[in-house]
């Protein structure tokens, strides 16, 4: 049995409102959309007058506001939310911090690819959904947009969190639309300062979530082409991005391809579209089990965009050349910045499946 290491009675009490944030943080996206949604369910049915009368006002704004995620979102979001006190409390936790490697022209849109996911993506969210990182500063005129699944846009009181956040749809209509708005200063569509957008995409989604553990960069991105395909499309050029210390915050046991505990998380995903990953954290008074993340460095490094030239309707072939020129870039950014953020850094690479 593993024996519990006990954190120490001194803790200085901003460290206690750190690790606090953490486990709201946690709490929310892991509990926050069943419950907001059973609520809604619940007092749509057993409420009182007021109660029900409120559900369906708000359940026919949904239903008509239901393309906002496609159509772009609410913007950057909202400013005071996304610099609310806690989101710097949970930044400091770790502490997360955003690297640039290049200066990004505010003249064009860009793709964000980002791995590796880990169990919620806690350093996207810290660097491109708030901004305690200062994005708005290292890259002046750019929108930060974390795009995600449609039905998390859809859930009841969640899906008003996410659009403060700058949140918007992944879907191919969805990104499109961010990614073809104009860059003239003077469209009415920039009128918050911004000139473009960077889309966030988290490319090997919840199925990478499956090999979250310490040091372990097996990527899920060899048949992911579809995000190739859009900046073709659209000629956007796609920029690497390297969440290091992402895998540092949870370990789980060992779940090989073909064991039962991998089998039953990917009949659950196929069944779902959630994948169950079996995380361990740490506790508030403990350090070896729990729900909270690990007080790990989490660095997210932005490399050197992959110029993409515009095809209306590319080729499997143009598809396949883009995606090996990313790969190539990616792994690059990975060999040359993971010496400064790996542990044994020399026995480490990116794995492609």
């Amino acid at each position: 049995m593993r024996e519990i290491e006990w954190a120490p009675l001194n803790v200085p009490l901003r460290r206690r409102l750190e690790t606090l944030c953490a486990f709201g943080w946690m709490s929310l996206f892991l509990f926050g959309e069943l419950g907001m949604l059973f609520t809604y369910l619940y007092l749509l049915i057993f409420g009182g007058l007021l109660a029900k009368t409120f559900c369906l006002i708000y359940g026919a704004f949904i239903y008509y506001d239901r393309k906002a995620g496609v159509n772009g979102g609410r913007g950057q979001g909202v400013k005071w939310f996304r610099n609310l006190f806690c989101w710097k409390l949970f930044q400091t936790y770790f502490p997360a911090k955003l690297h640039k490697t290049v200066d990004l022209p505010a003249d064009r849109n860009y793709i964000f690819a980002a791995f590796p996911h880990g169990v919620l993506s806690t350093g996207c969210f810290l660097s491109f959904a708030t901004d305690t990182t200062g994005f708005y500063k290292l890259f002046p005129g750019i929108r930060s947009r974390v795009v995600t699944l449609d039905f998390h846009l859809l859930v009841p009181v969640f899906r008003e969190l996410c659009f403060s956040w700058g949140v918007a749809s992944c879907s191919s209509e969805g990104m499109t639309h961010l990614l073809t708005s104009s860059n003239d200063p003077k469209h009415p569509s920039n009128s918050d300062g911004y000139t473009s957008n960077a889309v966030v995409l988290l490319v090997g989604g919840a199925a990478e979530s499956l090999n979250c553990r310490p040091n372990n960069f097996q990527l899920v991105l060899k048949n992911r082409k579809g995000f190739c395909r859009i900046a073709l499309n659209t000629g956007t050029a796609l920029v690497p991005v390297i969440n290091f210390g992402e895998l540092d915050l949870f370990d789980q046991p060992p779940n090989p391809p073909g064991s039962r505990l991998r089998r039953f998380q990917e009949w659950v995903k196929a069944t779902t579209g959630i994948a169950p990953a079996a995380f361990v954290g740490r506790g508030f008074f403990q350090y070896s089990f729990g729900l909270i993340p690990r007080r790990k460095p989490i660095n997210t490094v932005i490399g050197e965009p992959v110029e993409v030239p515009k095809i209306t309707n590319p080729s499997k072939e143009d598809v396949q050349c883009l995606h090996e020129r990313f790969c190539k870039a990616l792994d690059a950014l990975f060999e040359q910045h993971k010496s400064k953020y790996v542990e044994n850094y020399e026995n480490v690479k990116l794995i492609l499946e």
